[in-house]
This record gives structure tokens, C-alpha cells and sequence, in this order.
């Protein structure tokens, strides 16, 4: 065998074919467990490239990808050197087709180095069939779509030539052949990169302009150029190819990210010849302890991220690793980011892991919290509300910060609240919080002790819709005016503020008993129980109708009720439905309907939206005018 590192575009520089053998099954890589991955990790050094342009980014550390197995076929006259594909034609398929589309996007903006993406993508020369100019050559079951996608030319040509097709009484439209589903992804991640605004809500160097297309293509091809690498493996003729096919395939389960970094951790303790059977007992044993009853440990156990299940000490490594290095790190590249961090600080390894150790106590407590404390209850939302992004800069105020007092860390945690409900409330996107904490953390990081207020001060320095923290104006009208049933957080708030109304000491109390959300004037109204007022003068005779409905779902007409109180009272008539409520429930936001009327208009609804708002003012307050 002779391996070797290869970028991508040495890969494909060469005059040759990559062919997969027939035997070989189809094309079968899939959006979430390959295309988007993949896609964060080009686009990831991507922006490395770029940032290191106006003085962003240190160094550009080359990124892994796999590694292929090949063999040399044996060709004659004017055949076009070959090489046939034992292992890997997923990738380099896959890769083909990300440079096939970066292609189509060049000619389609008419960019100025067609002839690096067309030498990449093509072979040229004397040949002996057509079908050798195509770098990779898929197994029969592909061939004709991979063609026809080379030879398109344009996103357009593609999607014509493949439309989507709806079958009668069916919602979905057929499924489209996974090379052409690929190429659409690609093309359109490609399209989204170079056509979206660089900085993503953060700031950008104000004397700089933002990257031109151009730049940005420039930034894709230097990674394929520079940073992303293949090993390949070249099999000679002593070596068994369907043996290293089958080792590399069928034989054990795939590692985790922890599995690697506990190896390679160990296995640097043992090269330094420091006591490793003891590290090992004392530091690390209890992330690998055995199920019991047929029960993994809490370390084994599974969240849901995406579409993925991911075990709590891989989670875990991922978070840490942001915290101590300030960086965004992608879910898939957990283990090489390790593995430079640790390489390069040449740690001290008894701290380091017992460092380790104190900080995964610290993340354990975010999936099983103390709800008898304010603290537990914000980890408990942030759980639910699915912000992890926030979870480094939570270690970096529990774990680092031993001088905050349980007042200070409360104020803290009000204002991280604030910034994160005011924005569900107000209707804006969590799409860029990742980005947020990690400057957030990097800034504070950077101070000495800073306090509550240097926290306040950089949140308040974000101006975009993207990242800024709502103003009470803002608030106010997003708390009135927009649907918060069909939000998510919607259940939190309402907790939230029957707990304010309880007591001023939130983590006294903490409601245990299912609960769901209930409109008091129903989605279903109807004229008999919930009459229309007659529509203003120089109004149509829908705009009552429409007025309605666009508050029904605000916070002024929602509650929380037990399942079988809801069932009860759901669509009825409100001189009965106010009085059931105010009898059997025990929360203190439902006293509210004790000696009600035994209407609920829209004037109603507002009135106790104001009411509530009030109190959502006290529990996440804004400190600036």
C-alpha cells in the first residue's frame, strides 16, 4: 500500500479516471448524515480563508475528510489512465458533484478562472470513448444521471431536465435520483455563501468592504486548493483488495468523537510514560462505566441534535471545546479540534483532566437540573428552547467564575434570559446564535473579572435584527400583536409568569403537573358563543373577523390548563368555560377569571395581554430606555 495526503484539487488535477466498480452499490449519501456535514466543513474553511483577509483569523489548519482506497487498472493505446475505486466513491462522488455545481455557478456569474474549475471537472486530450472525460465515473445504476448532470451546464438545465412531479392525492412529489437531489443542495448551498451577506449579524471591519463573489468563489477553490485533504491509499498487486474493503466496511462500530480523544489522550499519556492504567481509573472511568439493568449511564445516553442522536459525553467535548478555545467548532470536527488544541498548549495532563472533569459535572447538571433554583429553571428553558449555543458560555460562568455569589450569577442569567425570550417574543430568528455567544464569550474572556454589566453592554451593542436585544417598545408589540401559540417558547412564558405571580422567588416553586395551552376564545369560535361586533364605519364586514384572528393566538387569549380541564372547557361558551377554569385550576394566572363576565372579546384579550406584559416586563427586563 502507498498512502498519501491530497488536497482536493490534487486529487482531480491529474488526467485520469476514478471509476467505481460495477459490483458496488449506488449513490446513497443522504442531506443530513453527509451533504450538510460536509458543506459545514468546506464552508467552514472557507470562511477562515476569507477572514484572514482583513486580519480575523491566525491560521488556517488543514481539515481531514476521509481517506479513499484505490487500485490502478490496467489500460491500453489511448484509454485514459484509470484507477477503480475499492473504498471511498461516496466521497469522491460527492466531491465531483460539489465542483460540478461551483462550476455551473461560476459560468452563471461569469467568473474570471473557469478554466481552474473546468480542469478540475474534466479531462482533456486524445481518448479513447467519450465517457473519459469524466473524472469519476459512477457504478451502471448512476451512470446516465451523472452524465446528464455534467453536461446541464446551469441549475436550470438540471432542474428542467429532472421537475419535481406530484402524483395525484399525493402532497409530496416523487422522489428525485439522489445524484440529482446532491447537486441541487450543493448548488444551492454554493448560491446561499457567495450571495449572503458576509458577516451573518456579526461585525465586519468597517474600513474593509465585504468579499465580492469573486472573492468569495477565490475563498472555496483555496480550500480545495490548500486546506482540505484526502488520504489516499494505492494498493499494489500483493495486496487483497476485497480483505481491505471489507475491514475498512463491515468490521466494528464507527468511533465517536469521545472514543478518539480518550485514545489519543491515553495513548500520548502512555508515549510520555506517565502512569496511564491510573489516569485512566481515576479521570476518565466513569464516562466509560457499563449499563446497568440494560440503562446506560448518563454519559451514554442519547440527545437529539438535528436529525442525529448524539451521546452526552460527545455533546459534552463539543461544548468544552468552544469554551476553552473561543472558536465555533462544527459537530463533525469535535475530535481534530482536540486533538490541535491539546498539541498545541502541551497541557499538563493530571490538571488538564481533572479540569476536565470538574466542567463535565458542571455540563451534566444542565440535562438534569435542580429545579428547586433559579438557576435549574433557566437550564431546564434552555433544554427545551433547544439553545445549547449558549451552553459554553454557562461553563465559562459556572466553572471559571468561582467569584460570582448567587445574586450576581442571577443577574447574569436575567439578562441572558431576557435577550433570549424578548427575542422569541419579538419573532426573531435563533439562527445566528451561535455566532453571538461565541463573540459574547471571546469579549468576556478577554476582560478582567467582568460583571453583569460588561454582558449587558455587549448585548446591547448588537444593532441587527439578527442579534440585537428588543427594546419594552418592541416588546410590548410582539407580546400583543404576533402569534405566540405557534412559536416555540410559548409554554415557558406562560410558566414563567404564573410563577412571577406566585412569588417573587422563583425557585421556590416549580410546576411538576402536565400542562397544555389553552385559548380562551377558541381557534374554532364560532358566532353563537363568541359573537362578531359590527365591523366600523368605512370598515368590509371581514375586518372584525380578521382583527380576531390576528390576536387570537397572542398571549392575551392563551392559558395553561391540565389535558383533561382543557378537554372539558375547550370550545364552549365563555359564561361557562371563565368559571370552570377559575374553579379548578390552581394556578395563579387563572384566578384572573374568578368573577369574570360571562363574555371574552377582543377587548378582553388585550386588556389581559397588557396586564401580562407587565409582569414579562419584571421577569425579563431591558436596561436601556
Amino acid at each position: 500500500m502507498k498512502p498519501a495526503n491530497l488536497t482536493i484539487l490534487e486529487l482531480f488535477q491529474k488526467q485520469q479516471r476514478y471509476v467505481v466498480p460495477l459490483f458496488q452499490r449506488q449513490y446513497i449519501w443522504s442531506l443530513e448524515k453527509q451533504w450538510r456535514p460536509l458543506w459545514e466543513d468546506i464552508q467552514y474553511k472557507a470562511h477562515e480563508i476569507l477572514e484572514q483577509r482583513v486580519g480575523q483569523h491566525r491560521e488556517i489548519n488543514n481539515h481531514f475528510l476521509g481517506a479513499i482506497v484505490l487500485t490502478t487498472i490496467k489500460t491500453q493505446g489511448l484509454e485514459m489512465w484509470a484507477k477503480s475505486i475499492i473504498d471511498g466513491q461516496q466521497r469522491l462522488t460527492t466531491l465531483q458533484i460539489i465542483l460540478i455545481a461551483l462550476r455551473d455557478y461560476g459560468n452563471k456569474i461569469e467568473y474570471s478562472d473557469m478554466q481552474t474549475l473546468s480542469l478540475h471537472t474534466e479531462n482533456y486530450g486524445k481518448m479513447d470513448s467519450e465517457i473519459e472525460k469524466y473524472k469519476v465515473w459512477p457504478t451502471k445504476s448512476d451512470q446516465e444521471v451523472f452524465e446528464n448532470i455534467f453536461t446541464a451546464g446551469s441549475y436550470e438545465a438540471v432542474t428542467k431536465k429532472y421537475p419535481l412531479i406530484y402524483e395525484k392525492r399525493h402532497k409530496s412529489p416523487n422522489p428525485l435520483p439522489t445524484l440529482v437531489e446532491a447537486y441541487k443542495f450543493f448548488y444551492k448551498a454554493i448560491e446561499q455563501f457567495i450571495e449572503d451577506d458576509m458577516d451573518n449579524g456579526l461585525p465586519w471591519p468597517s474600513n474593509i468592504s465585504m468579499p465580492t463573489a469573486e472573492e468569495k468563489i477565490d475563498a472555496l477553490i483555496n480550500s480545495f486548493r490548500n486546506h482540505l485533504e484526502i488520504v489516499t491509499i494505492d494498493l499494489d498487486e500483493t495486496d487483497n483488495p476485497q480483505m481491505i474493503f471489507e475491514t475498512l466496511n463491515f468490521r466494528g462500530e464507527p468511533l465517536r468523537p469521545s472514543d478518539l480523544i480518550r485514545n489519543f489522550i491515553f495513548l500520548d499519556a502512555n508515549e510520555k510514560k506517565l502512569p496511564t492504567n491510573d489516569l485512566y481509573k481515576k479521570y476518565w472511568y466513569d464516562f466509560d462505566k457499563p449499563a446497568q439493568n440494560g440503562n446506560p449511564g448518563f454519559w451514554k445516553q442519547e440527545e437529539s441534535v438535528g436529525r442525529n442522536k448524539i451521546q452526552h459525553l460527545d455533546l459534552f467535548v463539543f461544548h468544552y471545546l468552544s469554551y476553552i478555545t473561543d472558536k465555533e467548532i462544527i459537530l463533525t470536527r469535535t475530535y481534530p479540534e482536540f486533538k490541535e488544541w491539546w498539541q498545541k498548549n502541551n497541557v499538563q495532563f493530571e490538571s488538564e483532566l481533572q479540569k476536565f472533569v470538574n466542567f463535565s459535572k458542571i455540563f451534566e447538571q444542565f440535562y438534569r437540573p435542580d429545579l428547586t433554583t433559579r438557576l435549574g429553571i433557566f437550564e431546564r428553558r434552555l433544554k427545551i428552547l433547544e439553545y445549547s449555543t449558549v451552553y459554553p458560555l454557562l461553563l465559562y460562568l459556572l466553572g471559571e467564575r468561582d467569584d460570582l455569589n448567587p445574586s450576581q450569577l442571577l443577574e447574569w442569567i436575567t439578562i441572558l434570559e431576557s435577550f433570549l425570550i424578548r427575542r422569541i417574543i419579538c419573532g426573531y430568528s435563533a439562527k445566528n446564535y451561535n455566532n453571538i455567544f461565541r463573540v459574547v464569550l471571546e469579549t468576556l474572556k478577554g476582560q478582567t473579572l467582568p460583571n453583569s454589566s460588561s454582558l449587558t453592554s455587549i448585548l446591547l451593542g448588537f444593532d441587527k435584527d439578527s442579534n440585537r436585544w428588543p427594546n419594552d417598545t418592541e416588546f410590548e408589540l410582539g407580546w400583543l400583536s404576533k402569534d405566540a401559540y405557534n412559536r416555540r417558547g410559548a409554554k415557558i412564558v406562560l410558566e414563567a409568569l404564573d410563577l412571577q405571580m406566585m412569588t417573587s422567588k422563583q425557585e421556590e416553586i416549580h410546576i411538576n403537573t402536565p400542562l397544555t395551552i389553552e385559548h380562551l376564545l377558541p381557534r374554532g369560535w364560532n358566532t353563537t358563543n363568541y359573537p362578531l361586533p359590527a365591523p366600523n364605519e368605512g370598515q368590509s364586514q371581514d375586518a372584525p373577523s380578521i382583527y380576531r384572528n390576528s390576536i387570537l393566538n397572542t398571549y392575551g387569549n392563551l392559558t395553561l390548563l391540565t389535558s383533561a380541564l382543557n378537554s372539558s372547557v375547550s370550545n364552549g361558551p365563555f359564561k361557562n368555560k371563565g368559571p370552570e377554569i377559575a374553579n379548578q385550576s390552581l394556578l395563579k394566572m387563572n384566578s384572573y377569571f374568578q368573577n369574570y363576565g360571562d363574555t371574552w372579546t377582543e377587548e378582553d384579550i388585550i386588556s389581559r395581554g397588557q396586564e401580562l406584559f407587565t409582569i414579562a416586563k419584571t421577569i425579563w427586563p431591558y436596561p436601556g430606555p
